[in-house]
């Protein structure tokens, strides 16, 4: 095979790059819930962020993109999936911690429980939280495209504005209903957090995941949401 023929076997069509950017929402969604069991403090007597939120920032890239693209229903649709793929994902890990294990792998099965053994509390929060802070995203990125596209002035900057915008906002009602309806000291579940964690992750964490993204902006997302629409 010839490397012409090599790259042509890997063009994808525009509904191909759907499903691939769905596939990928999905593992992001999943890998999310794990990665939130991570406080990360950088040395400091507060927690910044879990370790979620370093990642968190790609649900909101691609959701971007498919906005752009593929129009606020499929976005919409997109993060259903995603959100019914990551809740039915932490539902089986935490059924598997309570399947019995061989007794010279009991360490490795009580590490095991210490990351999977998410309660109903945290299973639950984590799917609303994740599927309204995307629903104000796609929301918010939509209108301000139609607002755009009304005047004639959809260039870079409104694209980027928008994308910021949604993010930040989006990015807020996400972290900041998971970490109330998760973590919040209520005396409802076994891992809790204190109040200025939960406060220093939200108003911290947030900054951060959208300034990550709006880096990426112009290098991958408006790039690659012209190419996409230019695809058949």
């Amino acid at each position: 095979m010839g490397l012409k023929s090599f790259k042509e076997s890997f063009q994808l069509n525009k509904t191909q790059w759907l499903l691939a950017l769905t596939g990928t929402y999905c593992v992001v969604a999943v890998m999310m819930n794990i990665l939130c069991v991570k406080p990360l403090g950088f040395g400091t007597v507060l927690t910044w962020m879990d370790g979620g939120l370093f990642i968190s920032w790609l649900v909101f890239l691609i959701a971007n993109v498919i906005t752009e693209v593929y129009g606020k229903l499929t976005a919409k649709l997109v993060a259903g999936i995603a959100t019914i793929v990551a809740f039915c994902i932490s539902i089986v890990a935490a059924l598997e911690v309570y399947i019995p294990t061989l007794p010279e792998y009991a360490e490795q099965n009580e590490h095991f429980k210490y990351i999977f053994n998410n309660g109903p509390r945290t299973i639950i929060s984590s799917a609303i939280a994740f599927y309204l802070g995307n629903l104000v995203n796609v929301h918010i990125i939509d209108r301000l495209k139609k607002i755009a596209i009304r005047h004639n002035n959809d260039n870079g900057f409104r694209f980027t504005f928008r994308a910021v915008v949604s993010t930040i906002l989006g990015q807020f009602v996400d972290n900041a209903l998971f970490e109330i309806l998760a973590f919040a000291p209520i005396g409802l579940s076994a891992f809790e957090m204190q109040w200025k964690d939960i406060a220093t992750i939200v108003l911290i964490g947030t900054p951060i995941e959208t300034a990550i993204e709006a880096f990426f902006v112009p290098l991958i997302t408006i790039p690659f949401s012209k190419y996409l629409q230019k695809k058949e």
